[in-house]
C-alpha cells in the first residue's frame, strides 16, 4: 500500500476507536498510574470516540483535513491524564500532515514520531514508563526503520509501529516500579496499543467491529494497590480565552502557576480553546486561575480518592460474594 487516502484513514480511525472500545474493560483494569482509579481504559475510548465521531460526520476528504477534525474533536472531548496525553499525540500527527490529502510511508512515519514529540511538550513532568515511552520508543523505531529500510509499504510502517509498541509496553514494569510490584503494564500504553492494532486491521481489510459490552473482562489483571493517603482531586476545565487571554496565555507560565498546587498537570492551547488536567488539593484554586484566562466551555472536579475507595470496595464485595458461592457449588455436588 503506497499510499493512505482519507477514505482508508477514517476506516483506520473507526478501526481503532472500536479495537480500544472492545478492551476497554481490559485496559481498566490496568489502571495503577498515577492514581489507581480504574478509569484509563473508560477515558481514552470517550477521548478518542469523541474525536472520531467528528471526524466520521464532516466532510473533509483528505488525510490533513480529517485529522484537523479529529484533533480538534480530542482535545473538546479529552478526559483524564491519559485521554489528554492521547488528544495529544495525534495532534502531532495532524501538524504533520496538515497539507496533505493522501500520505505515504515516510510520511506516516514522521507523522507517529511528531504526534509523541508534541505529547511529551503538552506534559509539565513527562514520566517514563508510561503512554509517552510506548509512543516515543515505537515512533522512533518505526521512523529508523522505514529510513533506513527504504520501506514504501504504509502497512509495514504500521505493523513495525504496532510491534515496537508491544515491546514497549512490555518493558513499562521496569521502568514504573508501582506497574512492576503489582505486575500490570502501563495502561495508557496498552490502550494507544489497542488503537493502533485496530488501525492496522483496517489497512490489512480486516476492521475491527464493535462489540457488545460485556462488563469486566475475566482475563483482566486484578491490580490492587494498598495503602492510605490522600489523592485529592482530578480537575479538568476547557477554556475558551478572552481577547486579553488570547494575546497574553503561555503555556508554559499556566503549567507553572498549576505546579505551585497540584501535579500530572497537563496544559495545551488550540488557538482560542485551551484543555487543563491537573490532580490537586485545592481545585477551587485552579478553577480561580482558570477563570482570570477566560471562559470555561467544560469543568470537572473528581474525588480521586473516593473513586479509589469505591474500587476496593467493589473487590472487597466480589470476594466476600464469591465465597458462600463456592461454598453452595461444593455442597451440591455430596
Amino acid at each position: 500500500m503506497e499510499f493512505i487516502d482519507g477514505k482508508l484513514f477514517r476506516e483506520m480511525l473507526r478501526s481503532g476507536m472500536n479495537n480500544l472500545g472492545n478492551n476497554q474493560a481490559r485496559i481498566d483494569a490496568l489502571n495503577v498510574f498515577p492514581v489507581p482509579d480504574g478509569d484509563t481504559g473508560t477515558n481514552m475510548y470517550l477521548t478518542f470516540s469523541n474525536g472520531v465521531k467528528e471526524a466520521l460526520k464532516s466532510d473533509a476528504k483528505g488525510v490533513g483535513a480529517i485529522a484537523k477534525v479529529l484533533s480538534r474533536g480530542l482535545l473538546m472531548g479529552a478526559r483524564g491524564n491519559s485521554g489528554v496525553i492521547t488528544s495529544q499525540i495525534f495532534r502531532g500527527i495532524y501538524q504533520a500532515v496538515e497539507d496533505l490529502d493522501e500520505i505515504d510511508a515516510m510520511q506516516l512515519a514522521q507523522a507517529l514520531v511528531n504526534g509523541s514529540r508534541v505529547a511529551y511538550k503538552a506534559v509539565m513532568r513527562p514520566v517514563e514508563g508510561t503512554i509517552l515511552t510506548v509512543v516515543r520508543e515505537a515512533a522512533d523505531y518505526t521512523y529508523a526503520y522505514t529510513a533506513t529500510e527504504g520501506i514504501t509499504d504504509c502497512v509495514d510502517v504500521m505493523r513495525k509501529m504496532v510491534e515496537e509498541a508491544k515491546i514497549s509496553l512490555d518493558t513499562t514494569p521496569d521502568l514504573l516500579p508501582v506497574l512492576k510490584e503489582v505486575g500490570v503494564v502501563d495502561s495508557g500504553g496498552a490502550g494507544l496499543l489497542a488503537i493502533f492494532e485496530g488501525m492496522l486491521l483496517a489497512m490489512e481489510g480486516k476492521p475491527v467491529e464493535a462489540e457488545q459490552s460485556t462488563g469486566s473482562s475475566s482475563e483482566a489483571s486484578q491490580t490492587k494497590i494498598e495503602g492510605e493517603g490522600e489523592y485529592g482531586f482530578c480537575t479538568e476545565f476547557i477554556l475558551q480565552l478572552s481577547d486579553r487571554g488570547m494575546r497574553n496565555f503561555s503555556e508554559e507560565k499556566f503549567r507553572d502557576e498549576l505546579s505551585t498546587i497540584g501535579n500530572s498537570i497537563v496544559c495545551v492551547q488550540d488557538e482560542d480553546i485551551v484543555k487543563v488536567h491537573v490532580h490537586t488539593l485545592t481545585p477551587e484554586v485552579a478553577v480561580k486561575m482558570g477563570r482570570r484566562q477566560g471562559r470555561f466551555v467544560k469543568l470537572k472536579v473528581e474525588n480521586m480518592t473516593d473513586q479509589h475507595e469505591e474500587i476496593l470496595d467493589q473487590e472487597n464485595e466480589q470476594t466476600h460474594t464469591a465465597a458462600p458461592k463456592k461454598q453452595a457449588e461444593h455442597k451440591s455436588t455430596v
